[in-house]
């Protein structure tokens, strides 16, 4: 578009009975950036009151936001509605196409593409079947970039396809193509906000209600009463927090990649006294095939530690790692004889929601580029782009390489060290030692790495591991300590 956009947006998100919920991500549907080098989030998360605001200063005072500078040809600019047809022009491969057809009130209609498109010119016929005579707006996005054209059905054909557009509306259309969106509100363990608008100016204010059965009781979660302890000897408790969903025999275990699968209901705690070093392998559901318990069609996740005795005291090195893939809610505690005690991975109302809860908030939280992660190996896996066979495309070749633009380095296309992986990943990249340090700056504009801020949102004290470097400053999961007493591994769905 040729015009600048302003973003205005604010207001506060609740409960039911006006408590303020404090870590809501909310965000417009379509990425406005600003030129390169005074880049603005479209997302932001609220505060202690409940309030967000998305644009800069105070809240609610209007921001200009100016088209991106990076330069994708005019083909881009403006598809045309000629004769019941969308033209439209794709100059290089794998770009994004989304149409999307909304009443002139800016409710969503339906989507009508959604896919990556090869390079060339393409003419789509709208199907109108089904959906009532009266004006649309026709959504066009191509790479980010949006267009917005005015149908009216007057006449179909046989199919179902607009055969007449309205060209007079052209130039009033222009205007309005920045302002028919849709703000996404998305607290964790809370249902989804989901708002169609027709102005990126005005306060549009939330209610969220739980979507988790969890009540709160840590204690009752964490069950230390039964936990196995002996002086000398570092026992792992591994508890099932699958809401009922499975029973202990149908939770398997797998010491290491040749270790053989035993049920939770057989044995349910694991010596880790002797030395070891490797993984701690959950498969929940499903009875696992020899030489096989970790196909891609069913649900498993893994622990990683090095345990053992070193210099007469009893040592813990380990993490919950999502360096390869969410697979499961999973989460340590961990107890010292000095009194060190500390908790890593899935916090626990994560572990009282449905499955389908987490990754439908996934995908009402990230932007377009990270959406599908939730769908390409549902129900079983998130995966991490790049540690996950690829499936994210933003490795070399992949759809979104190019994701980070000129921000800075592609942590999944590139060899980084720990300091500018972490610094692309959560996007700090420019700010002081202290400051990257700092999870107050993380992740607080695009590109970042938005699988690994979901996961982080919804971690022990924020710390996760979600990308190979996400130790740097100490942010991942991984725990070291002496003088054992106990662990207790808690297993979701």
């Amino acid at each position: 578009m040729s015009f600048s956009q302003t973003v205005d947006l604010c207001g506060r998100v609740t409960d039911p009975g006006g408590k303020p919920l404090t870590n809501t991500l909310v965000r417009l549907a379509v990425a406005r950036f600003a030129a390169f080098g005074n880049n603005q989030p479209y997302y932001t998360t609220t505060d202690a009151n409940g309030q967000y605001h998305l644009g800069t200063g105070t809240a609610c005072n209007v921001s200009t936001i100016v088209p991106s500078l990076v330069i994708r040809g005019d083909a881009f600019s403006k598809p045309e509605y000629v004769s019941g047809k969308v033209l439209f022009s794709v100059p290089q491969d794998k770009a994004w196409v989304k149409m999307s057809l909304y009443d002139l009130a800016g409710r969503f209609v339906k989507d009508l593409m959604n896919s990556p498109q090869s390079k060339g010119n393409y003419s789509t016929s709208i199907n109108m079947t089904g959906i009532s005579s009266q004006f649309y707006l026709l959504h066009v996005s191509i790479n980010g970039v949006a267009s917005v054209i005015l149908l009216q059905p007057l006449s179909r054909s046989s199919g179902g396809t607009v055969a007449q557009k309205a060209p007079e509306f052209q130039t009033k259309l222009e205007k309005l193509a920045a302002v028919v969106d849709t703000l996404h509100a998305t607290e964790p363990g809370y249902t989804l906000g989901n708002t169609p608008i027709q102005t990126l100016s005005g306060q549009f204010d939330f209610v969220l209600t739980k979507n988790h059965s969890f009540n709160g009781d840590t204690d009752a979660f964490w069950d230390t009463a039964h936990v196995k302890k002996e002086a000398g000897h570092f026992w792992y408790t591994v508890i099932n927090r699958t809401n009922g969903l499975y029973p202990d025999s149908m939770i398997y275990l797998a010491i290491g990649d040749g270790g053989v699968p035993f049920r939770l209901s057989d044995q349910n705690t694991v010596d880790f006294t002797t030395s070891a070093s490797g993984r701690l392998y959950i498969m929940v559901g499903y009875k696992p095939a020899a030489g096989n318990y970790r196909p891609q069609n069913q649900v498993w996740d893994f622990e990683e530690h090095t345990n053992g005795m070193l210099n007469g005291s009893l040592w813990f090195h380990g993490n919950t790692t999502r360096v390869d893939a969410f697979g499961t809610p999973i989460a340590y505690r961990l107890h010292c004889t000095t009194g060190f005690d500390t908790c890593r991975g899935e916090v626990p109302h994560v572990f009282y929601q449905t499955r389908q809860s987490i990754f439908d908030e996934f995908k009402n939280e990230v932007p377009s580029e990270w959406t599908h992660l939730a769908t390409v190996k549902a129900p079983y896996r998130i995966p991490n782009p790049g540690g996950d066979d690829n499936s994210g495309g933003f490795g070399a070749g992949g759809t979104y390489v190019n994701y980070w633009g000129s921000y800075g380095p592609n942590p999944y296309n590139a060899n980084l060290g720990p300091q500018p992986s972490a610094a692309s990943n959560r996007h700090v990249i420019g700010l002081t030692d202290a400051q990257q340090a700092d999870d107050a700056y993380h992740y607080k504009a695009t590109p970042c790495n938005m699988y690994s801020y979901f996961l982080h949102r919804r971690a022990y004290d924020r710390k996760c591991y979600g990308f190979p470097y996400d130790d740097y400053a100490n942010w991942s999961s991984y725990i070291e300590h002496g003088d054992v007493s106990w662990l207790i591994l808690a297993v979701g769905y």
